[in-house]
């Protein structure tokens, strides 16, 4: 029988470390193949406290721990090199518009490129391509009116079917009792259109701004002032070719005044598209000069158109307009009478031989408009010249000798509706 050993042997009287320690001496060895008790081994803190506060149970768990898993780690970013390659952008956006031409007047710069560019890419160098394609676009808009105008011009003449193939009354049937009074209503008409086509005139002078004729265009802007007549009085002579009526004449010879009305009509235009040659060398848009001289184009259009159709219904009056009977074989046919107006419309040729009295060896009228012309062909002429001062005092006395004109015909007229019946 086995001896119960003591454990309270001496030294192990104490506290209770120093049991423990006597307990582990006097304790029996343990096989080799015996594997350890749970209070062998060491207690896992961690794991009995979780799973003891999931089921309160207060023993240690005997289980393993598993090892964590190694979790994928996001890539490196250096920030270091993200603000060099913004650095970078905004160094070459920089260049980009220090590069480009200032269109705006001001807009872009270098003064105004570095605060652009720090507040953020998206405001600072989208505006500047976008007001590119705006002059692009106007540019290329122009060069097409340009070439639309003057192959126009060259492919007929602007003086001729000015009422744009309006009725002019040659179909109408008019009774010929009271002849006086149908014709006197005929000039009446002719001398309210040419008030109005000058009170148009006098009024766009009244309300418009003078300014540069080089500048360009805007709805206020002239540039052809005709109120200080006093200091070109000195110039006055050279123009005396330019058509005038006199204002004692009793009546208005209509195909006189037809005539002259095609020569300003005329005089106009090839002003005109000199001037517009000019503007597509240098402005690429439509300059001031270039659109008053299309206005009065215009107008003088518009006056001759009057005067043609107030010849029509003339004639209409008193030509007849029913075919006399059938004569028999024997009598000889009578000639028709002819009609009481006849009109001319003048050949290029006539036109530029009367255009070349604008002496002027800076700005001849004649070669410059065919440089034009051959301009908007698309072919190689010479630049037009640069200074056009003359051309501009050129269409001065041509507007102010159409004015004149279109008073005169309204002094006229209003004179010959008076004694005419």
């Amino acid at each position: 029988m086995a001896k119960n050993v003591s454990t309270d042997g001496p030294g192990c009287h104490g506290s209770a470390g120093i049991k423990s320690r006597c307990v582990e001496a006097f304790a029996p060895p343990m096989d080799e193949n015996e594997s350890p008790t749970t209070a062998d081994r060491p207690l896992d803190v961690s794991r009995s406290r979780s799973s003891g506060s999931g089921s309160g149970n207060k023993t240690a768990s005997t289980r393993k721990p598993e090892e964590p898993q190694p979790q994928p780690q996001p890539p490196f970013v250096d920030g270091r090199r993200l603000n060099r390659i913004w650095s970078l952008i905004k160094l070459v956006l920089l260049m980009a518009l220090l590069q480009q031409p200032d269109l705006s007047g001001g807009g872009y710069g270098v003064s105004a490129a570095p605060s652009q560019l720090a507040t953020a890419p998206s405001s600072s160098h989208l505006d500047h391509p976008k007001h590119l394609q705006k002059h692009a676009r106007s540019a290329a808009y122009f060069r097409l009116t340009f070439q639309q105008e003057l192959n126009a011009s060259s492919a007929h003449l602007d003086w001729e079917n000015t009422c744009n193939l309006k009725p002019t009354g040659l179909n109408e049937t008019h009774s010929k009792t009271k002849r006086c009074k149908k014709r006197q209503r005929v000039l009446q008409i002719l001398q309210n259109q040419t008030g109005r086509e000058l009170r148009g005139i006098q009024a766009e002078d009244r309300a418009r701004i003078t300014t540069n004729a080089d500048k360009q265009a805007t709805n206020n802007t002239k540039t052809l002032d005709i109120v200080e007549k006093k200091k070109w009085r000195f110039y006055k002579g050279n123009y005396r070719f330019l058509p005038r009526l006199n204002v004692t004449s009793k009546q208005l010879n209509l195909r006189h005044a037809h005539r002259d009305l095609q020569i300003y009509v005329g005089a106009f235009t090839y002003m005109r598209n000199i001037k517009l040659h000019w503007d597509l060398a240098n402005l690429k848009a439509k300059s001031v000069l270039s659109d008053e001289l299309d206005r009065m184009r215009k107008s003088a259009r518009e006056v001759l158109c009057s005067v043609e159709e107030t010849i029509n219904l003339t004639n209409l009056l008193y030509t007849p307009s029913r075919p006399r009977a059938q004569q028999p074989r024997g009598h000889k046919k009578r000639r028709q009478a002819p009609p009481v107006v006849t009109y001319k419309i003048l050949s290029r040729k006539l036109m530029e031989k009367r255009l070349q009295q604008f002496n002027s060896t800076v700005v001849p009228l004649v070669p410059l408009h065919q440089q034009a012309t051959l301009a908007a062909r698309g072919e190689d002429v010479p630049a037009p010249p640069d200074d056009l001062m003359v051309l501009e005092q050129h269409a001065l006395f041509t507007k102010l000798k159409f004015v004149q004109y279109l008073k005169s015909i309204r002094k006229i007229l209003a004179k010959q509706r008076r004694n005419l019946c």
